[in-house]
């Protein structure tokens, strides 16, 4: 009796084990089927943006994420379209002759893989701003999908997929060249250290803030400010051996050697600002509007009387435009600003000396990095970081 019961029990087993078994078959050929569909729908729409001659880039873009596995799109006669393995990227882009990477955004956990790529001879370049990808897929929606006919009376319009990984890999391949950015050791190394002082420097000014009415809370400031100071140090010794000449930007403006806090702020910065060619883009990127000539205000609307007269003119008004900018960038020069000119940010009369001064130190700052770019220990790099060099008036009031 016994051994019919585990016999049982045993067939029972058995039977759940090759249901689950046949349910994960099932749920990994529904995957590949989708996988497939969304594979064949942005091959697609490659080969739209390729009858119309847009331009794409020479070599392998593609679409990073924290945790997934990238998807690679390499343009081709027979174009490559693949999810693989991160341990697997470097063999797939060297079995395919890649030569060349754009990717679409820089995680701190994928940078190993990029340096990688750079030690094999791979270049590696970057979206200077990270809306670029579905700016390019606006710019289809405005010009071919107006419902305007050609000559032949056909729709010339591109039918845009849905959101997914593989069309971002495409089309990652058709964005715009000046939005891409060279990438090269030195800065990744940067980078990766740039990012854990970050997110140390935010704790702590959440912390300061919280406790900022407590007096007795003094000491757990104190701890956290020790802390701070010494993921500071880490940044910048970090910073100072791939770029020595970074030293004499905290010279010229004006910071003390013993304030590590400034010099990792500033640090910061002159990551963040010294590959770009001019002074507006600066400025712009850090959300500062920059206008060479002050533009005349526009004459106002007379407001129509009635509740329904505002209403219509509500309805009719086009929202404004989010100011798309580095945030982080513009926290730095900010927290930097108050720090080097000792501003207090709650008193009226100083935020205005923070509004005017902060623009005018970030300027300052991208002219003393302009150098940076140009020295190296074999010599000159402007070539290499994809960037112009200095203009003649920046080299003689350069460094």
């Amino acid at each position: 009796m016994a051994i019919a019961k585990k016999a049982t029990k045993e067939g029972a087993k058995e039977k759940r084990a090759n249901m689950r078994k046949k349910a994960n078959e099932e749920a990994m050929l529904k995957k590949r089927a989708k996988e497939e569909a969304l594979k064949n729908e942005a091959l697609e729409f490659y080969r739209q943006l390729k009858e119309r001659n847009l331009p794409h880039f020479d070599g392998a873009s593609i679409d990073f994420h924290r945790k997934r596995d990238p998807v690679v799109f390499v343009p081709r006669e027979n174009p490559v379209l693949s999810a693989v393995r991160k341990e697997e990227l470097l063999d797939f882009l060297r079995a395919n002759d890649i030569r060349r990477v754009l990717v679409d955004a820089l995680f701190p956990s994928r940078v190993p893989l990029l340096q990688s790529l750079l030690e094999h001879g791979i270049e590696v370049y970057v979206l200077r701003r990270p809306t670029a990808l579905s700016g390019f897929k606006a710019m289809l929606e405005r010009g071919y999908n107006k419902k305007k006919q050609d000559g032949n009376n056909n729709n010339n319009g591109i039918k845009i997929p849905r959101k997914n990984d593989f069309v971002d890999a495409a089309a990652l391949a058709f964005t715009w060249p000046k939005f891409h950015r060279r990438l090269d050791w030195r800065f990744l190394e940067c980078w990766r250290a740039m990012n854990k002082w970050r997110r140390s420097y935010m704790l702590y000014c959440k912390v300061q803030q919280m406790l900022s009415t407590d007096e007795d809370e003094s000491p757990v400031v104190t701890l956290h400010e020790e802390r701070l100071i010494e993921k500071a140090r880490e940044f910048v010794d970090t910073a100072e051996r791939r770029f020595p000449d970074i030293r004499r930007v905290f010279e010229k403006i004006g910071i003390p050697d013993d304030d590590v806090i400034a010099q990792a702020l500033c640090c910061e910065v002159v990551l963040e600002v010294y590959h770009v060619p001019t002074k507006s883009d600066v400025l712009e990127k850090a959300g500062i509007r920059y206008s060479p000539t002050p533009k005349k205000p526009r004459p106002k609307k007379k407001e129509k009387e009635g509740t329904e007269g505002e209403s219509k003119e509500d309805e009719s008004k086009p929202k404004k435009k989010a100011f798309i900018h580095d945030g982080k960038l513009l926290f730095a020069v900010n927290q930097l600003t108050i720090r080097l000119y000792r501003l207090n940010p709650r008193s009226k009369k100083d935020q205005k000396k923070i509004m005017w001064k902060t623009p005018k130190l970030l300027k300052r700052i991208w002219r003393y990095s302009r150098g940076l770019q140009m020295t190296e220990e074999g010599g000159r790099v402007g070539e290499a970081m994809g960037v112009s060099g200095p203009s003649r008036k920046e080299r003689v009031g350069g460094f």
